[in-house]
Parts: structure tokens; sequence; C-alpha cells
């Protein structure tokens, strides 16, 4: 890997005319998505080693590298200038700001696929929605294509992005990309950056370019597909979705129904099992993947979950569960496993996975189906990495998908020799789920432009093309029962099942087949010099040293404002502060100083927080000064009592999160507390307090919700508890309790997608902590009558989608869902024997992106609230705005 990145930073970065400054590479070994990122503040990029059972034909580190330093030129490129130690968050907000993430993720794929002989740029897989959604209906707006929607499948940003950075290159030249960086880094707070500098030099607004983009892919999709002639499959009847849904890895059960997983906008996934007439029954929710995967054989299940690491987030698993159809039996077979795409021997009592470990060996790993006791394991030839493994009728062999830096292959192991056989070359194509058919071999790859089911026939090792779609097959089953095989056929609402009988079978040799690729990239290639950027890596030998913690403690990389409210005054305290934060993320430190301006006096502040070991520890100081009002005797006037104080505080965290099936949970256990000293004291009151001794927090939290799908407002199911305990214990002169507990509970509504919720809180405050509100408010809170002192409050809401626009208001607002909802708030429940809801209401919202900006999406809405108290008071109204990033 050192060889290769020290080669491809300098490859990526040619056509923006810069050499990348150093960055470090963090290979992160613990997780199990596949997945990598570049950052700044600290400057670093991660690459996520372990390669999923779906990405281009090349090895998947090769393919990281290209597209992850590509983004570091980018970075270069935009804000080179601006670095440690004092601007390098600076000039990731500016990044993220003048740049949307379709522009330099469909920068970084352009370049990942001109600068290599794979790429996602050439799977038709990897755009088979914007195609079909291309040729099956009027255009989308470049606002959906762009920030999605909950009423239609749509692209993706990196989709989109591809098409629309490659239309610019192949259009305007190889200077092109380099111009409008160039152009936008000159004046980085230019409104619509980008925007303006594109519509500068081609005239095109951003909109227009999406538009005239779309034009020519359905120009060349549409000649794609008069070249192919596609065929017509029947589809298996389902239960209609209101919206799209997919019905995945389609399988014959003993009982002659049909077995799929199902997922998409209306539905979380789940197994479901479907009859003849489309009658579809739920077999069992699933939980989180890595990929949508599960397989069928001898009246059994299996498939592999994501699990969370409890403590550290970089750290997951890939677990093994069994479900028993017959007896509804379900077992996790394994625990702390990294095993991917499990596939059940046709008598059910083995599995066999891919197994990937730390350091990235491949293994195939069988394993007993009763209790997940590893049976036999096969080291891959050359490791390479295996993809979706299937048995054969005997359960003697196994069918898989190799993949490597040449290609995909298929390759056979013999169990019994513990032997692999390579059954055709290694080929530029995305080979993917292979099976057996009798003595056959059916697999998906894309010969012809398009994905299709094709067939490897064993006696004359020839291929031949079984289907001719006009959008893509996936994931092909054999039901050996009927002799048919079954497949994905993918349309504009999602993955639906086809299938093959036998008389309907005419396979075409693949000397017969026309690739119809529509090669969009080629333009591309040729200005990138026609080259591999892997043709060339050096074999340089690195000298190794083990890392060592305290030296990198610090990485000092940005100076940021400070500008904060003054809990006491009606101004601001104004200041500087100073950022560190180490590459492996296990200590953030700060210290700084700002300017009291309500008071004319500086203050001093520093903190850290350090993540390594189980418990966070979190310390904070800061010198200020403080200034209260206090009457010295009875009937005498206020005057003023300033002060200066150092304030140490400290708090240990145990925060947990796991998951499993299709819920999650978090829980944790905090403790904090604080010591003050305080000096310089003017006007000392009698009761004043020089030393204030370790106050005591106590926080214990718990909770488990269901997993949502896209269009769902709220977990289905769901419990969340919080207890907090405040005391003085260590202080003599100062006394009270603090004791609170919030509680939030999500039920499923009257019909799909409503939500449900319960939040029921009560405080008992005493002593110093008299007066102190630590638990939500009912709704209009602030506009009420004091009415005494609360002690519990009782938060009802009801929440539905009323209709999904997916309107595009210019540049302004892109709406996606409006929403609206009743309320009702009690407060004090059951004291004087009060049961009525001190408020209630409607309230009207929406679901939008606003100023063509990917991040925050923003919920913005109103409530009308009614007081049911007397005398009447008028309606009170309110406007909430929240941002999710």
């Amino acid at each position: 890997m050192a060889n290769t990145l020290n080669v491809v930073i300098n490859k990526v970065s040619l056509s923006y005319h810069i050499t990348p400054k150093k960055i470090t590479i963090i290979l992160q070994n613990q997780g199990t998505s596949a997945n990598g990122f570049v950052q700044l503040a600290p400057r670093r990029s991660e690459f996520f080693t372990t390669p999923s059972q779906d990405f281009d034909y090349q090895d998947w580190l090769n393919s990281l590298a290209v597209h992850e330093m590509r983004h570091v030129a980018q970075f270069d490129k935009l804000t080179g200038y601006l670095g440690k130690p004092f601007f390098e968050e600076l000039a990731l907000a500016i990044f993220g700001i003048v740049l949307p993430p379709w522009f330099y993720e469909g920068d970084a794929v352009g370049i990942e696929t001109s600068l290599t002989n794979a790429g996602r740029g050439r799977m038709p897989e990897w755009d088979v929605s914007f195609r079909t959604n291309t040729l099956s209906t009027e255009n989308f707006s470049y606002s959906k294509d762009y920030f999605g929607s909950v009423k239609n499948i749509t692209p993706g940003y990196y989709q989109l992005g591809y098409y629309m950075v490659t239309k610019l290159r192949r259009d305007h030249g190889p200077n092109m990309i380099d111009s409008l960086m160039k152009r936008m880094a000159k004046l980085p707070v230019r409104p619509y950056n980008l925007s303006n500098s594109i519509k500068k030099i081609t005239s095109l607004t951003t909109a227009k370019l999406h538009d005239s983009t779309v034009d020519e892919l359905r120009s060349k999709w549409r000649d794609q597909l008069e070249n192919v002639k596609p065929l017509a499959y029947p589809i298996l009847p389902v239960k209609k979705a209101n919206g799209p849904v997919n019905y995945l890895m389609p399988a014959a059960s003993s009982a002659g129904k049909i077995i799929a997983l199902k997922n998409g906008k209306t539905s979380v996934p789940k197994l479901v099992e479907i009859d003849s007439t489309g009658v579809e029954k739920t077999i069992r929710k699933i939980g989180i993947q890595e990929d949508p995967y599960f397989n069928y054989g001898a009246g059994k299940i299996t498939w592999d979950e994501y699990r969370y690491d409890k403590r550290f987030q970089k750290r997951s698993f890939n677990v093994i569960n069994i479900l028993d159809l017959k007896s509804r039996e379900y077992r996790q077979l394994t625990h702390h496993s990294r095993y991917f795409a499990p596939a059940l021997s046709p008598d059910g009592k083995k599995i066999i996975s891919v197994n990937v470990s730390y350091e990235n060996k491949i293994t195939l790993n069988e394993l007993d189906s009763r209790d997940g006791r590893v049976l036999n394991s096969f080291p891959t030839p050359s490791n390479l990495m295996m993809q979706y493994p299937q048995y054969n009728a005997d359960g003697t062999k196994v069918i898989v998908t190799a993949v490597g830096q040449q290609g995909t292959a298929l390759y056979e192991l013999n169990c019994n020799t513990k032997s692999f056989d390579q059954l055709i070359p290694f080929k530029s194509q995305l080979i993917s789920h292979p099976i057996y058919a009798d003595n056959n071999i059916i697999f998906k790859a894309h010969f012809n432009g398009i994905d299709n089911l094709y067939l490897l026939n064993r006696s004359t090792e020839k291929i031949q093309q079984l289907t001719s779609v006009k959008f893509g097959a996936y994931n092909p089953s054999y039901d050996r029962s009927r002799k048919r095989i079954l497949f994905n056929n993918y349309n504009f609402n999602g993955y639906e099942i086809s299938y093959l009988d036998p008389e309907a079978i005419k396979p075409v040799s693949l000397d017969n087949i026309t690739d119809a690729s529509v090669n969009y990239i080629e333009p591309v290639v040729r200005q990138e010099g026609n080259q591999d950027v892997f043709d060339s890596i050096p074999r340089a030998t690195y000298s190794t040293k083990p890392y060592r913690e305290i030296p990198h403690l610090f990485y000092f990389h940005s100076l940021y404002p400070v500008v904060e409210k003054n809990d006491f005054y009606d101004d601001y305290n104004l200041g500087l502060k100073i950022q560190s934060d180490n590459k492996l993320n296990t200590l953030n430190f700060y210290t700084g100083y700002q300017f009291n301006r309500a008071l004319r006096k500086s203050e001093y502040f520093a903190g850290f927080t350090y993540s390594r070991f189980y418990p966070i520890i979190n310390i904070q100081y800061i010198n200020q000064a403080r200034l209260i009002y206090q009457r010295q005797g009875n009937g005498a006037p206020s005057i003023p009592v300033s002060w200066r104080e150092n304030q140490w505080e400290a708090k240990v965290t145990f925060p947990f999160i796991f998951n499993q099936h299709n819920y999650v949970y978090s829980s944790g256990f905090e403790v904090g507390t604080s010591y003050t000293t305080r000096y310089d004291v003017e006007n000392r009151p009698k009761s004043f307090i020089d030393i204030l001794n370790f106050p005591m927090e106590y926080r214990a939290y718990f909770s488990r919700n269901s997993l949502t799908g896209p269009r769902d407002l709220a977990p289905p199911w769901g419990q969340n508890f919080a207890v907090e305990y405040n005391n003085f214990p260590f202080q003599n002169t100062l006394t009270g309790e603090l004791l609170t507990f919030k509680s939030t509970f999500y039920f499923p509504g009257i019909l799909p997608h409503h939500a449900l919720t319960a939040s029921f809180n009560y405080q008992n405050a005493t002593g110093a902590y008299d007066g102190t509100i630590d638990i939500p408010k009912v709704s209009g809170y602030s506009n009420l009558k004091y009415s005494g002192k609360l002690i519990n409050t009782l938060l009802t809401n009801y929440d539905f989608p009323i209709f999904y626009p997916d309107w595009e208001i210019g540049p302004l607002a892109y709406i996606k869902r409006f929403k609206g909802g009743f309320f009702s708030d009690f407060e004090n429940v059951g004291h004087n024997n009060d049961f009525s809801p001190r408020t209630f209401g409607i309230k009207l919202g929406a679901d939008m992106n606003l100023l063509r900006f990917y991040l925050p999406n923003v919920d913005l809405g109103g409530k009308i609230i009614f007081v049911n108290e007397k005398p009447h008071q008028n309606p009170i109204f309110e406007v909430n705005l929240n941002l999710d990033f």
C-alpha cells in the first residue's frame, strides 16, 4: 500500500496541476464496513481494509487508494494554502460549503474509473436506478436527483455527480475541472460558488447542466436498448405497496412458495414468504446488514448481520444467524466474528461463509449449522477475495466469485480435496452471485453492457447468455423442483421477482453477444493518458516501527473564534481558542482566551477528552470573572459582589451501544464533579462560599429502539430512559438534591409510518436546586402563567406524513415531505386530582433542504398551541427549526 500510494497520489493530481502535501493514512482493520474518507482537522485519510461482498472488479485497497487520494488533491487544490496549526478547520468548512457532495464524489469516481481498468463508472449495476428512471419517466429535477426522495428511488449523489462531472470534462476539455477549482479558490466566499463558476465558464446553470447530462444519457441509453433488444419476462405477483419496494434474493421454498428479503421506501428489512397469488407473510424482521443478503436451504434460512462493538465505533463484527422455518427456532451462530454471505448446504447441516481476518487473510470457512463450530477452513488461492459462495446439489463443491486486481473469475472449491479450480479466466466484469443449476453454473455479469444472467456450460466450458432484460437482472436462484430460474428484475419501483421456465431458456453463445456498453468515461480516459495507474507500482521495502501514542498525543490544527452567550448578562464573551485532535482520535485538547464584555475582564480556559480506554475522561478548566447583586441586610439596597474563580470540572463516561436483530440499544453511566476556588472578592457577603467542594452529578441511561424505514417518522417501537441525580456530599455549607427521570416511548400509529410518542418526566428539586427545571416542559411554557413548582410532565404526540411533493423552489428550497400531528401536554399529572392537559394543539412541518446544501436536513414547522386554563388565553404560535447533520 505504501508503494501504491506514492504512485497514485501523483497521478490522481495531474489534472489539478498540483503536488499534494503529505497526509497521514490510517489503515483501519478492526471494522467490517468497506469504506474510506479524507478529513481535515486533523489532516488524515482512513482506509477501512475489509473488502465487501459488492465492489468493483479490482483489488479493494487499490480502488480505495485512487478514490481517496483524489479527495486529497481536491482539498489541496481548493484550500491548500490553509493548514495547521491554525486553519485546517477553516479549510474543511470552505470545502464543505463551496463543493457539493455530487461534485467531489463524482469527480473521484470519474478518476477511479478513468485511471484503472475497473471503477464504478463501468458497472451498470451501480447506475441502474439512474438509467431506469431516465428511460421510464419524465425528468426528475436536479434537486430530486441530488437530495433524494422518500417517494421515488433516486440515483444518489455519487452516480449523479459522476455523470455531471464527466459531462463537463467531455464537453469542455481536460482543464475544465482545474479551471473551476481555481476560480472557486480565488473567492471562496462567493455565494453558490460552484454554480456561479460553472455558469461563468459554460453558460450553464447547475440545473441546466443536470438536464443536459440527462438528455445526453437518455439518448445513449436508448441506443443501447436498440442494440441489445431486451425481452419481457413474467413478474411474480406481490402485494402492492404504496411506494418503491424491493423483493431481493428470491428463493423457492420446499412448500412451493417464494422467500425474499423485502426492503425499500415503505419497509424495514424483513424476510417474507409469498404464495402464488401474491399474498405475503412476514417471516422475521432482520437487523443491519453490510449488504442485503440471505440464503435458503433445507427448510432453514441463514443470513449475516452487522454488530456494533459495544464501546469503540471503529470496531465492528459480522455474525451469522439461522432460522428454522418449521420450528421457528432462531439462533445467532457466531459472535465477534467477521463472516460474510453465509450459504446453507442442501441438507441444512453445514454453512459455507467468507471469513476476513484482521490481517485481511481470506478463507472460506465451513461451519456446523447447529452451533457455529468451524468444521473446515479453506485458504483462498493467492489470498483472492471471495464473494457469495454456494454449495452444489450434494454439498461436496462450492462455487464462488474471486476478485483480484486483474478482475473477477469463478472458482470451484472441492470440499473433500480442499482444492480450488479456476473455471473461467479473470475478466473485466462484475461477475457475482454464482449458483449451481444441475450440472451448470449461473451467474450475473454484464457482457452486453447491461446486467444479465449467464450460464457456464460445464460440458463445453462455454459461457452463454440466459436473459436479456431492459435494466438489470440480479440474484439468481435455482428452483430444482420446477427446473426454473428465479431472479430479480429491476424496474422503476425496485427489484421485482421474475423467472425463467425451462422451455423459455434459450441460451445465446457469448461469441454472438454484442457489447453495447455506454463508455461515457472514454473521453476522460483519453484526457488522463489512457493509463492504468497500477501498471508500474515499484516494490520498494520500507522500514517499520511501532506506533508510540505519547509523542503523537497533540496535533494542533485550528484556531477558532469564541462567540459565547454570557449565562448571566445580556452580552457575549469574545475570544480565540486553539484546537488539537490527534490522528487516532484518542485525545481532544483545547485552550484559549476570551474577553467577558459584560464585566470587562479577561478569562482563560482549557480542557481535554481522552477516549482510548473504556471510560471516556473529560477534564475542563476555566478562570473566569463573576458578578452578582445581593442585599447585605433587610431593606438594604442590592450591591454588586464580584470575584474571580478557578473552576475545574471532571466527568467520566462509560458509553455502550449495541444492536440485536432489528433493535439498536444504547446505555451508559456518567459521573461528574467540579472543584471551584474563589478569590479577589469585593463586597463579600457573610454567607459567601470561597471553596465549592466537589458537587456530584450522576447519570444512567438506557434506550432500545427498532430500526426505521425511510418513511417512518419515528421508530415503530422504542423505550428510552435516563435517571440523573445531583447533590453536595462534600459541602457542609450547601445542601440540596436534584433527582430527575426522563423517558420517551414510541408506538406504531394507526396507519403505516404514523407514530405515537409519549414522554413522561419527573423531577424533585430541593435546597440549592430549588427552582431548577431540568425536564422537558409543556408546549408554550414560556408564555404561560406560573402555576406552581414543576414536578412532572407528560408529553404526547401523534405524527403522520401528509404527502411527498418533491418540490423544487429554485435554488432556495427542496421540500421532500409535509407532515402533521396532534399533541397534548400534561403538567403535574395527578396533583390536585388534575388529569387534564395544560396545553394541546396541532402542528404542521416539512422536511427540506435549503439553499442547495446537502446537509443539514432541515425540519421546519410550526405549532398552534391552545391553553386549557381560565381565564381564556389566546392560542400561542410557535415556529420550530431542527437541523440534522
